[in-house]
């Protein structure tokens, strides 16, 4: 292989790669965050569904306290300037409905609940045991 054709070669594998990475920043630049939206929860308890987020806005999960004695719940999207801040939520003259807490994150669906933690080993102990019942061993 003669120089100018391994100029030519690695001229063309410059191109390919700078067109391979506009094409992936063009799929990127479109892209918002999908978060789980839930409109209100009691405790822990929330009937979520999936939404997409509009630009300049993070997922968030809003906890708070209604009547300072139950536990509330909100999850979706949420504009930068408002989270991580306490709102309160006040009916008629002064009466606070609830306080509210929000906390913001930037990744997608990270506003789900911690995911239960479940061990491997008594799976497998019971499934030996249902094996053996069963007379497999």
């Amino acid at each position: 292989m003669d120089l100018s054709t391994f100029k030519t070669h690695l001229n063309m594998r410059g191109n390919t790669f700078v067109a391979f990475v506009m094409v992936m920043s063009l799929f990127c630049l479109g892209q918002t965050l999908e978060c789980f939206r839930c409109e209100l929860g009691f405790w822990n308890m929330c009937y979520t569904t999936k939404t997409n987020c509009s630009d300049g806005e993070l997922c968030y999960v809003g906890t708070g306290k209604a009547a300072s004695v139950l536990d509330i719940k909100v999850m979706g999207c949420l504009p930068m300037e408002e989270c991580n801040k306490t709102t309160v939520v006040e009916f008629l003259a002064n009466k606070t409905l609830y306080t509210l807490k929000t906390t913001c994150c930037e990744e997608d669906f990270c506003n789900a609940g911690p995911p239960i933690q479940l061990s491997l080993a008594p799976l497998l102990l019971t499934i030996l045991l249902i094996a053996e019942m069963m007379g497999v061993f």
